[in-house]
């Protein structure tokens, strides 16, 4: 029901991953590898974002992906009308696609006045905002994969004289099979 679909949300993720006009390239491979999307779906995506030029991709030896803006200038208004295209920001909650101003849905006044609320928080939204969230994130998620510091070990206690151990308990007898009634 929400108007912007899951390749909007890969592309903001991936597009998180890259750097700033100028920096380093990242291979596409790399990008699939940080987020787990598969790398085919990914170089199509990102082949439709450097038409639209949101990215630049370099071929060859020092070759890969960048962004052709700074990230604090992509807002995510930009890369889902570049996935989605601006039809997104028309779509009817319930589905419909006969609903208009003119033969409006149950919901459409309400969902009307969301959309333009909604299209208004992604214009200024930007990049750079969520690749420091992503940042963030990877640090809480590593932070909470590394192994709690051990205690200080223990001064061992003293042994028990050899009196006082347990006797050896005897080997069981070996299981046999049980008789059918």
């Amino acid at each position: 029901m929400l108007p912007l679909s899951q390749s909007s949300g890969y592309a903001v993720l991936a597009m998180s991953c890259l750097e700033d006009p100028g920096g380093k390239p990242t291979l596409v491979v790399d990008v699939a590898a940080r987020t787990g999307f598969p790398r085919p779906y990914l170089s199509k995506m990102i082949h439709k974002l450097a038409k639209v030029g949101l990215v630049m991709a370099k071929r060859g030896n020092k070759g890969g992906v960048v962004l052709s803006l700074a990230a604090k200038e992509i807002t995510l208004d930009l890369i889902a009308e570049a996935v989605d295209g601006a039809e997104w920001r028309n779509q009817c909650l319930l589905g419909f696609k006969e609903c208009t101003d003119e033969r409006a849905c149950p919901a459409h006044t309400f969902w009307k006045s969301e959309r333009d609320h909604i299209h208004r928080c992604l214009k200024d939204i930007s990049l750079e905002e969520i690749r420091t969230f992503e940042q963030q994130s990877r640090t809480w998620r590593l932070a909470d994969a590394l192994p709690e510091k051990k205690a200080k070990p223990r001064a061992k206690k003293a042994a028990k004289p050899a009196a006082a151990k347990a006797p050896a308990r005897k080997p069981a007898a070996p299981k046999t099979a049980a008789k059918k009634a």
